[in-house]
């Protein structure tokens, strides 16, 4: 695997998968701009090496923006990245502590600590500014010392202040409460431009109290290496290209928002801690990397799909041992809508599934179950098997008011969804009423 981002990004380019762009861009929506276009045209990642105002850096976007970027940024292929995710994350390799590393190269303390002097990005048109956007967070159970490897936006609010956005359902989130209810900060790193398997590993949905460097670890095959931070008691990549350290400030919180958020709407201002950056230090040379999110489908999406749908097939599989795929939709960011598609064995199966699946509190709002001859991942197949084995009345299932973590603004208050499942699958009874017409000898036919 990849030692650090510098090996990925040479990688994609003998692969064609890279483009460095050298006309001049600026960090107000121009990158964010090319960003938007190559995830659209599916690819490539970009490179953009004249950003003005910002000489002597580099800013990398789109990094993940397709499925087959991810898929090189594991090494296997598109078809199987969930399989390999699914057995690479739980085969957990411990980090390595290195005495020092290359993100150590330069180093800003006390005065010369300034963001504004890093190409932070402004993307979407209503963002209220410049938002770090890819930075992975490292941060540290109060009680137990377990790290804690997440990825949160960080809106830029001087010199040296970030927002932080990591709501309390989120283990970071939960980590800055327990450190304000003994009035304390919580000391949190920041590493931008880490090498692929890290920051995929950091949308694992594991337990709390699992360290993501351990699944990280997995990932890549190999220990990843960390150093000490500078000013604050956490460990961070070693060949990360920018690691900003700092601490939350406890009880103080600032509006977050409006930003152009998953869902590809813009979530609305929120109150969100403050983080009093303390060091940054970088590499020679450095890339900043940043992400956008927004209308499906960006690297914010690729990137949750294969966390998401591991803990969804985990689930299933505990209903229903055949499983033949599960498709969380691009149109639903690959979040809030699945197709399922089961070897059914038993009447109800179906049901017990959608229930389970909405019960879960992911985020799910739409659980459509089809039979093992249905593709779900084909939007044709899908609707003929919900307008051919599909009633309202007694195939629908309606949950109101479920508990989700979700920033869909169709909600009728945070934090709150309503479910909805679809049973697609034909009834075992008179199933050959229910088949699909097949006309013999296609296969056969060589004059077409």
């Amino acid at each position: 695997m990849f030692e650090d981002l510098r090996g990925f990004l040479a990688h994609l380019e003998d692969l064609g998968q890279l483009k460095r762009v050298h006309d001049e861009v600026s960090v107000k929506y121009e990158i964010a701009a090319g960003i938007r276009k190559a995830s659209d045209i599916e690819g490539p990642a970009l490179l953009f090496e004249n950003v003005k105002g910002y000489p002597g850096w580099r800013v990398l976007g789109g990094l993940f923006a397709t499925r087959k970027l991810v898929a090189l940024g594991l090494g296997v292929p598109q078809d199987k990245i969930l399989d390999r995710y699914m057995t690479l994350e739980e085969h957990r390799i411990p980090p390595e502590i290195v005495p020092t590393g290359p993100v150590k190269e330069i180093k800003w303390t006390g005065d010369q600590v300034d963001l504004t002097k890093l190409p932070i990005v402004t993307h979407a048109g209503k963002d209220c500014g410049p938002y770090v956007t890819i930075g992975v967070q490292i941060g540290k159970d109060p009680e137990s010392g377990v790290r804690n490897v997440s990825v949160h936006r960080m809106l830029v609010l001087g010199k040296d202040r970030l927002s932080l956005w990591a709501p309390a359902d989120h283990h970071l989130g939960r980590m800055i409460l327990m450190a304000e209810e003994k009035n304390k900060g919580l000391e949190v790193a920041t590493a931008v431009g880490v090498d692929p398997a890290i920051v995929i590993a950091s949308q694992a949905k594991v337990p709390y109290g699992i360290d993501e460097f351990h699944v990280a670890g997995g990932l890549r095959g190999a220990a990843v290496k960390l150093v000490k931070c500078e000013t604050i008691d956490v460990e961070v990549p070693a060949f990360a290209e920018v690691v900003i350290e700092g601490v939350t400030i406890p009880g103080e919180r600032v509006a977050d928002g409006p930003y152009g958020e998953y869902p590809g709407c813009y979530s609305e201002a929120k109150q969100a801690p403050v983080l009093k950056v303390t060091a940054i230090t970088m590499r020679q040379k450095p890339i900043w990397q940043t992400a956008l999110t927004g209308m499906p489908v960006t690297e914010n999406h690729t990137l949750i799909e294969y966390g998401n749908g591991a803990v969804v097939h985990r689930e299933i599989k505990k209903i229903v041992p055949e499983v033949k795929a599960i498709n969380l939709t691009p149109g639903g960011t690959f979040r809030h809508h699945v197709v399922v598609s089961i070897k059914k064995r038993a009447e109800n199966e179906g049901r017990n599934v959608i229930l389970a699946l909405l019960s879960m509190g992911i985020g799910l709002k739409q659980v459509i179950v089809v039979d093992d001859d249905i593709n779900p991942f084909d939007p044709l197949q899908v609707d003929w098997a919900m307008a051919t084995r599909f009633q309202a009345d007694k195939d629908a299932i309606i949950i109101p008011r479920i508990a989700c973590s979700t920033l869909d603004p169709s909600v009728p208050e945070p934090r709150v969804t309503a479910g909805l499942g679809i049973d697609a699958t034909a009834p075992l009874k008179d199933r050959w009423r229910f088949e699909k017409v097949e006309i013999p000898g296609v296969d056969k036919v060589k004059y077409i």
